[in-house]
């Protein structure tokens, strides 16, 4: 049986059930004899009595899904059973097969396959929708904004009034984290919900699976969905997020209803809504398009889009950033070892020709990569992406991207990238008839992508880039096996209804290039598989499928659509981290979340992570509101901002510090690093500046580090690696940074003289312990017991040596541990009979850190202070150090006052020890 026939067949049995569904029942008797009904359905209509014409959207792919079908169906049933009063069934939607196409033209259906979000309305309109999407309804709204319009349309979907209380719950919630986006967005849905008359029908899938058609087999997760309503919940933002997400599944789709809107003609639209632009519409990238673009083509215009200028210059310091995120690529020891691995395996290159045939080029398509206004993970593999093209890794002719995550600035960010924008959301559903290469590294649909492309010839034009698409199939069929032994309840589960085609799949997927083989790190990128598809022309692909019985398939193929399209509706987007999903302005709310959780006064309740390790909560870009505008720290906290200058001929290298507690300035230094580069410069400034701060401010328990250098944030949030020449400087500036020593009890700072003393006898001892007493306050050194500086030491040496090897990887919080932990005998100072062998160790602390970059503008002092030290005299790395807590002189009240200080009245105290 052919695909034309067999899915020809199924659509007739779908009808079958349809006939005796709860839900056609109703909607017949409601056509026909409530009284409600009938009269909003004469005012629609008109005198005329024109029948109305159907207009379905996103019904979903019918050929491998039963809910698609069974909603056709009805459609087609409710034409024939009431031919005076329903007209023909237009089914819009832009990924249509052909084989779906031809099947439902011959049921007599007219299939339009244009992008529209949206349709101006001009003659009676029965709308289906089967899911609320406030995308779909405000564009709606927007292109029909006045009563003429708006009465002839009859709206057949999903609740209207829960989508409103489930968007007023989400912007409440933002709101209160200033979030305040949505609210702009559904304008008009909140303005005309009173105006919504809303006739309940029943819920869609109500008795379907009592249907003796379906079997006498009952699924067993019928109706049940893991939401768990324990007061004992954890509150967490994770937490949280998920029982929200399973309260909309729950909630939103429960009940079917008509629609009708009920205005009087003299309603003055102006007074919802002023200045309505009916040429203008909402698209799936989330910015504002001219409604003719929707029409015209399958990608975003740049010259169609409306961004707002707040997107404008956050687009351009998106730019920016990925810029500095290619070179890292570009340069980045993994990059080396793929484009050498590539270029040496003949296989690969054979395989591409192969695909290639008479093609030029391949298409590369972007899925699921998350927004890189927000995730600094998304710029890498983004940059990595670029760099397949830029590099002629592979002929690749040009590069699509679609994620329902995309702001507004990453979109005009895409345009200034060269990268071309999807208008369509494919649900991961494009069919291909051309060599493809698929960057898909959040795998949650990539089984529909498999299923969109279930032929041997599909399956050969697709590459696939991911976290490995083999390893889901690998772990079905072990699971599968154990199921045979009853330790599973996968089979008949919606996991193996979404991963079923990979399963099928997975003898024909080869591990061409997988990245963690090259034995180096690079965060987003090193956990990548490229993955070829080689299947035999005459292989039968439906074969390899899971068998399940008829109502297994329906209730499974219900309840995935729900649940995406549930999300969909409220504009959610994939987080590819823990497999939580967010609304795209709640990953807004997030984000200022995450900025205010380290200075909550009780950390106990942050239970999704290590509370204390802000490293990994910083690694996302912060909230442009909070880079552009320098802020005092709050109480308890000391921030630091930095900045450095690279050298030139005739300048040497800056650079500058300041210091603040949340009443003002506590110091600030200058200094000079003659012909470096601005990153040196810059972790330069960071090494000096932590050394004033163990000199003059320790114990400092809770430390911001600030600055516009984004490479050198990277390297403290354990992004990315330093190279070679700042690495030493990097590594002493870590050790500070995370760990604090106190002194031992009854410990006492030495006397100015014995400093001095103590400097004259440096040059007796070995350059390398000089080198290691330089990385402590001269007191600490003096008073604490050899074991706990050992202890350091140790810690010490041990990052050294994990960064300096080739195996190098950023520093996380488990490492620090092993490392503190470690016997570290061999590096312990030596004992000159000046250090006291004290019994009562000296206590070592994790100290809190917070590093962030800012823009320019708010870490002015900081620039004016690293151009004033590249100004000093001599320019021989000289440094002067001004400690605004030990006096209250003219340099300190211009520093209160944001003004620089005159380099001309001198520093009262030089280089710390």
């Amino acid at each position: 049986m052919g695909d034309h026939t067999r899915l020809l067949s199924f659509l007739r049995f779908a009808m079958e059930l349809a006939m005796s569904s709860p839900l056609l029942a109703k909607l017949s008797a409601l056509f026909s004899s409530d009284a409600a009904c009938l009269e909003s359905l004469e005012r629609v209509r008109g005198r005329g009595r024109e029948r109305l014409r159907v207009v379905a959207y996103r019904l979903g792919g019918m050929q491998y899904s039963w809910a698609p079908r069974f909603r056709l169906a009805v459609l087609l049933l409710l034409r024939d059973k009431f031919p005076e009063l329903v007209g023909a069934v237009e089914v819009v939607d832009p990924t249509v097969a052909p084989v779906e196409r031809r099947a439902m033209e011959e049921l007599g259906c007219i299939v339009t396959t244009s992008p529209a979000l949206c349709l101006v309305v001009e003659k009676p309109t029965l709308i289906f929708m089967p899911y609320a999407d406030r995308v779909f309804f405000e564009n709606l709204l927007i292109l029909n904004w006045s009563p003429d319009k708006l009465g002839k349309i009859v709206v057949l979907g999903h609740s209207f009034s829960a989508m409103v209380k489930m968007l007023e719950l989400s912007i409440s919630k933002q709101e209160k984290c200033g979030v305040n986006e949505q609210r702009e967005k559904v304008k008009r849905v909140l303005a005309i919900q009173s105006y919504v008359q809303e006739l309940e029908l029943c819920a869609e899938i109500s008795g379907l699976f009592d249907n003796p058609l379906l079997g006498d087999e009952y699924p067993y997760e019928l109706n049940r969905y893991d939401y768990n309503n324990s007061p004992e919940q954890c509150t967490c933002m994770h937490c949280v997020a998920r029982m929200e997400s399973s309260a909309v599944i729950c909630a939103l789709p429960s009940i079917f209803s008509v629609h009708f809107f009920h205005l009087d003609a003299e309603i003055d639209m102006e007074y919802f809504i002023p200045g309505n632009c009916a040429t203008r519409v909402w698209s799936n990238a989330n910015v504002q398009v001219n409604y003719d673009a929707q029409l015209e083509g399958w990608h975003l215009n740049p010259s169609d889009a409306y961004i707002e200028d707040k997107h404008l210059y956050e687009a351009e310091s998106i730019v920016k950033e990925m810029r500095e995120t290619i070179s890292d690529v570009r340069n980045s020891k993994l990059y080396a070892k793929f484009v050498d691995h590539v270029k040496k395996d003949h296989s690969i290159s054979s395989h591409i020709s192969s695909m290639l045939g008479a093609h030029e080029c391949i298409q590369l398509v972007v899925y699921g990569i998350g927004s890189f206004e927000f995730d600094v993970k998304s710029q890498y593999q983004i940059a990595f992406a670029l760099l397949l093209k830029e590099d002629d890794i592979f002929p690749i002719s040009d590069i699509e991207i679609y994620d329902p995550s995309l702001s507004p600035a990453d979109v005009k960010a895409c345009f200034d990238l060269g990268l071309r924008v999807l208008l369509v959301n494919e649900q991961c559903q494009r069919s291909v008839d051309k060599p493809t290469i698929f960057f898909v590294p959040g795998l949650s649909f990539v089984g529909n992508l498999i299923e969109s492309n279930f032929t041997p010839e599909q399956l050969n034009n697709i590459i696939l880039i991911s976290y490995g698409v083999k390893n889901i199939g690998d772990s079905i069929s072990a699971e599968l096996e154990n199921g045979n032994n009853g330790f599973t309840s996968l089979k008949g589960s919606p996991e193996l209804e979404r991963e079923k085609f990979i399963w099928a799949s997975i003898n024909y997927i080869n591990e061409v290039i997988v990245m963690e083989n090259f034995n180096a790190h690079l965060w987003g990128v090193s956990d990548l598989r490229f993955e070829f598809l080689d299947v035999a022309a005459d292989v039968n692909m439906n074969s390899n499928l899971p068998r399940l019985t008829l109502k297994e398939k329906f209730f499974l193929n219900f309840k995935l659509e729900l649940e995406y399209n549930s999300f969909f509706a409220f504009e959610y987007a994939l987080l590819r981290l823990k497999g939580n999903i967010f609304h795209v302005s709640y990953f807004r709310m997030c984000l200022e979340e995450r900025m205010s959780r380290p200075f909550q006064e009780d950390q106990d309740d942050c239970k999704d992570g290590k509370s204390r390790d802000w490293a990994h909560e910083f690694q996302h870009r912060i909230p442009a509101m909070h880079r552009k505008t320098w802020s005092p720290p709050p109480k308890g906290w000391i921030k630091f901002n930095f900045h450095g200058i690279g050298g030139s001929k005739d300048r040497s290298a800056g650079m500058g510090g300041v210091f603040h507690n949340e009443d003002g300035v506590l110091s600030f230094f200058i200094g000079s690093l003659g012909d470096v580069d601005q990153t040196v410069a810059s972790i330069g400034a960071i090494e000096l500046g932590l050394k004033v701060m163990l000199e003059y401010h320790e114990p400092v328990k809770k430390l911001i580090v600030e600055g516009d250098d984004l490479t050198v944030i990277r390297w403290l949030n354990r992004v990315s690696h330093p190279p070679a020449r700042a690495r030493d400087s990097f590594l002493r500036s870590y050790l500070h940074l995370t760990s604090m020593l106190l002194p031992c009890e009854g410990a006492v700072a030495p006397a100015e003289n014995e400093t001095s003393k103590d400097s004259d006898n440096e040059n007796d001892s070995s350059s390398q312990d000089a080198s290691r007493k330089s990385w402590l306050p001269l007191w600490l050194w003096r008073s604490c017991s050899c074991s706990a500086i050992s202890k350091f030491f140790a810690r010490a040496a041990a990052v050294l040596w994990l960064c300096s090897s080739n195996q190098a990887e950023p520093i996380s919080p488990e490492d620090e541990h092993d490392i503190s932990s470690q016997d570290a005998s061999p590096t312990e100072p030596p004992n000159d009979g000046n250090i006291e062998n004290d019994a009562s160790p000296a206590k070592q602390f994790e100290r809190e850190y917070i590093a962030w970059r800012v823009d320019k503008e708010a870490n002015q002092v900081a620039i004016g202070l690293a151009r004033l030290g590249s100004m000093l005299p001599d320019h021989q790395n000289r440094v002067k150090v001004h400690s605004s807590t030990q006096c209250d002189c003219e340099i300190q009240r211009e520093m209160r006052n944001g003004r620089l200080p005159d380099i001309t009245v001198g520093f009262p105290v030089e280089e710390p020890s």
